[in-house]
């Protein structure tokens, strides 16, 4: 019997474990594509410009980016919209320019596939607003993930991932629980740690889902720290904690 509830242990340490790697990976995977975009851009605006793209496409698919491109002053404009997109070695470039009124805000759309993509997961853009006057440029990049499982759309792979990485740690938590009541100390802390962990990650994936990469990072680092502290302290020290 205790051999059966030690078994049980390891198992939901495992999946729990899974399920925080999973969870890592979906979101370590959209801010590399974002910083990826933010290195590639060779635009320098005065602002920011607000970007709309997908989080993730399939191979198959094709998805669609918006850019809000703004008039902040009382005169008629016609700025030059010009837009890269990465395309193989040789990136896509489109120049367009606008008739904008007096404070109007129009959106400029470009379509994108996988005939876009660059190192081999990625499809990079980079938009800039020029300069008209008085009116400030503004640029703006995102990073476009493809992939794709079981032939589904990318925002369904993501959210099937997003799923099978929550199912695995509340699973995994769960049987780790069940096979070690009634808690002791070490089981206690090990317990509290953990769940500031999933806390992180599930932070993450919706700063993921929010399209705020620089809090991504921030959580995926804390993500990768915490880890760390655990198999340190819980594993290759745990002795000390059942004193």
């Amino acid at each position: 019997m205790k051999q059966r509830f030690l078994l049980l242990s390891w198992l939901g340490a495992l999946l729990f474990l899974a399920g925080i790697l999973i969870g890592l990976a979906l979101s370590g995977a959209y801010a590399w594509g974002e910083s990826e975009a933010s290195i590639y851009s060779s635009f320098n605006g005065d602002a920011s410009l607000r970007l709309t793209c997908p989080l993730m496409l399939s191979p198959d698919e094709s998805g669609v980016v918006r850019a809000e491109v703004i008039n902040l002053i009382d005169e008629d404009i016609k700025p030059v919209v010009h837009a890269e997109i990465s395309h193989g070695s040789v990136p896509r470039d489109d120049r367009q320019t606008l008739l904008l009124s007096s404070r109007e805000t129009e959106i400029v759309e470009w379509t994108v596939d996988s005939t876009d993509v660059t190192f081999e997961r990625l499809i990079l853009i980079n938009v800039l607003q020029a300069r008209y006057g008085n009116n400030p440029s503004r640029s703006g990049s995102c990073g476009i993930l493809v992939f794709s499982l079981f032939g589904l759309a990318g925002i369904q792979t993501f959210s099937l991932v997003v799923v099978v990485s929550l199912v695995l740690i509340i699973s995994g938590g769960w049987l780790w629980l069940y096979a070690r009541r009634p808690l002791d100390k070490f089981s206690g802390n090990v317990v509290q740690i953990n769940s500031v962990l999933l806390g992180i990650t599930i932070l993450a994936l919706l700063s993921t889902w929010a399209h705020w990469w620089g809090l991504v990072l921030f959580f995926d680092a804390l993500i990768l720290l915490m880890m760390g502290v655990i198999f340190t302290e819980f594993v290759l020290f745990s002795q000390k904690h059942r004193e």
